[in-house]
């Protein structure tokens, strides 16, 4: 019963097969999006964190560039954290705004901390961080 439950697919095997073959030929951290934000350096994540809060301030909405944590993986590294820098979005209702946000399209997750919404873009493919601006935009 237990191997009906756990039964792999075709389309599983392939993924599998293509993730294994990106280690093996040493490229993980450019092929792998997981890898890439995880060898991403703070520098790199400060400048983009620098990038989006001027971009937020010039469109009149308070952000600022604060230092952070970054979860590595929920089940995978339970615990593990990396040093990151954050955008703070003030609002007088952080939540109402993380509503709006997660209802958007794009979703946008953050997280709150007091009276500020928090965005790591660490967790922001390269790219997509004038799409994550725009949705903030929207939400406000």
């Amino acid at each position: 019963p237990l191997t009906r439950a756990l039964r792999v697919d075709k389309t599983t095997l392939a993924g599998l097969q293509a993730t294994l073959l990106h280690y093996l030929k040493g490229e993980a951290e450019e092929k792998i999006p997981v890898w890439r934000m995880i060898a991403t350096p703070l520098e790199a994540i400060q400048e983009r964190a620098e990038a989006w809060a001027e971009r937020l301030r010039e469109a009149g909405i308070a952000a600022s560039v604060v230092d952070g944590r970054s979860a590595v993986g929920g089940g995978s590294l339970p615990g593990e954290t990396l040093p990151t820098k954050l955008v703070a979005i003030e609002a007088d209702s952080p939540d109402e705004l993380a509503r709006r946000l997660r209802l958007g399209d794009p979703p946008v997750i953050g997280r709150i901390e007091g009276d500020r919404l928090l965005l790591d873009p660490r967790t922001v493919l390269e790219g997509e961080g004038e799409l994550l601006l725009e949705a903030v935009r929207r939400a406000l």
